[in-house]
């Protein structure tokens, strides 16, 4: 396939910068090349930087064998996939259902790159140790196993490290995401301990209102929860200031998609705007059927505003970000329930 083409499925290459318009509007979405599939949005944590605004007080509910099914067979005949990852919330909490999936995506040829977890299960070497060799016997061929000063708010860094150590002997090796924070965090003084933010900031010399922590965590979204929990010194900009500013090119990128437990899909790290699911990964969009998300393709969440919402004040304050404008729009909308793609709910109940 050429660079910057799309294949359709009549064989024609669709040019990758065609107008966004055009793209969207009775078009099919990008093929899909690597993502997660989020099997729940319940985690034993309630991280400020959460992108899905996980949590404890989440609902219960898990990814069904059935949808895990279909998730699987849709993606199995997506030709340009590379590989997913599992993940949620904390998807180790339903042991048994990540054991199914795994087996799942092997039984439909469905490439597995990663588990992404918070460790937090770690608790001793033994807990990790049989919990990854029955992982790995599953078919899992690796792990992720997240590092921040956000996790280590619930998580104690000895027993991250634990998991590090049983990862690294059950798989050969662990991917730390970060093993920059990582080593940060073992400057404090006490690894049997949970450090609120304030007190590990302080003890590591960080001022936490002066985007420091954004610079540290580079990968932070300034949407979900971190939008609210971890604004504050933060730049903020009038609305005007992200006229024109469409999110088309990010809704085409599929590098990092993710499938909810539910079974929509999402693009670009753009978490509670669905056009899409496994039953049809590649609809035809229109301002018909997704009026909000064509708004967006078209110019960004001040354009949604005008066409959508425009008795909605925005705050005098202004935003971090044009997402964190996005995201208080979509919640501003949300509560009319007049948008189908503005789903699912624990996206918009923080």
């Amino acid at each position: 396939m050429n660079q910057g083409s799309i294949k359709q499925n009549d064989g024609r290459l669709i040019p990758e910068d065609h107008v966004i318009r055009d793209r969207y509007q009775g078009c099919l979405l990008p093929p899909l090349h690597s993502g997660g599939v989020m099997l729940t949005y319940k985690c034993d944590n309630a991280c400020r930087h959460c992108l899905y605004c996980c949590s404890p007080k989440s609902s219960d509910e898990v990814m069904s064998e059935a949808m895990i099914d279909r998730t699987m067979s849709a993606l199995s005949t997506e030709r340009s996939l590379d590989g997913i990852h599992f993940g949620g919330g904390e998807c180790s909490l339903f042991f048994d259902r990540l054991l199914y999936a795994i087996r799942s995506a092997i039984q439909h040829g469905v490439r597995i790159d990663y588990l992404e977890t918070n460790g937090g299960w770690c608790i001793n070497e033994k807990t990790a140790m049989d919990g990854f060799k029955q992982l790995r016997d599953a078919g899992l061929p690796g792990v992720l196993i997240s590092a921040s000063l956000f996790h280590l708010e619930f998580i104690p860094l000895n027993v991250t490290k634990t998991a590090i150590r049983a990862a690294n002997k059950v798989f050969g090796g662990a991917f730390v995401w970060t093993g920059e924070v990582l080593r940060l965090m073992e400057q404090l003084p006490d690894h049997d301990k949970k450090y609120p933010i304030q007190e590990s900031c302080r003890l590591l010399g960080i001022d936490p209102s002066d985007g420091t922590l954004w610079n540290i965590h580079s990968y932070l979204n300034p949407c979900g929860r971190a939008a609210k929990r971890l604004a504050d010194g933060l730049k903020r900009y009038p609305v005007e200031k992200f006229t024109g500013d469409a999110c088309g090119r990010t809704f085409r990128s599929t590098s990092h998609f993710h499938i909810d437990p539910h079974g929509n899909l999402f693009t670009g790290h753009c978490p509670g705007i669905f056009v899409a699911n496994v039953d049809n990964l590649h609809p035809k969009v229109d301002e018909e059927t997704a009026p909000f998300f064509m708004a967006l393709c078209d110019g960004g969440p001040v354009e949604a505003k005008k066409r959508l919402a425009p008795k909605f004040e925005p705050d005098a304050a202004g935003y971090i970000g044009k997402c964190h404008f996005c995201l208080e729009l979509r919640r501003y909308l949300f509560e009319q329930k007049k948008f189908n793609e503005l789903c699912p709910a624990e996206m918009y109940h923080v």
